[in-house]
């Protein structure tokens, strides 16, 4: 037997074992699409807008040692995001916490 008149027939025998049960199978479809229709309000509420690239400040991982680690996380509290390249992203930079005592 094809694969096509298997799967024809296991949604046919499927749908007629859902169809004895009403309300669950109106359950089963409309539940998606009430969902579906919820996600395309919100699209269509808050719509994408552009955005520039965010370059973070660096912060130290918990490798660098405690002290470090703790600068990096209060110093940067509020996250901010800036338009351009921050100083640690140069090529050949690994680090720039030297001098963050």
């Amino acid at each position: 037997m094809a694969v096509g008149t298997q799967l024809g027939l296991l949604l046919w025998k499927n749908f007629t074992f859902r169809r004895r049960q009403r309300i669950q199978l109106a359950i089963e479809i409309l539940w998606p699409l009430f969902l579906f229709l919820i996600l395309i309000s919100v699209r269509r509420s808050h719509p994408p807008f552009k955005q520039h690239e965010c370059h973070f400040p660096n912060k130290a991982l918990p490798s660098a040692g405690t002290l470090p680690w703790l600068q990096g996380i209060i110093c940067n509290m509020n996250n901010p995001c800036f338009r351009h390249p921050t100083a640690g992203e140069a090529p050949g930079v690994v680090g720039n916490f030297d001098g963050s005592m």
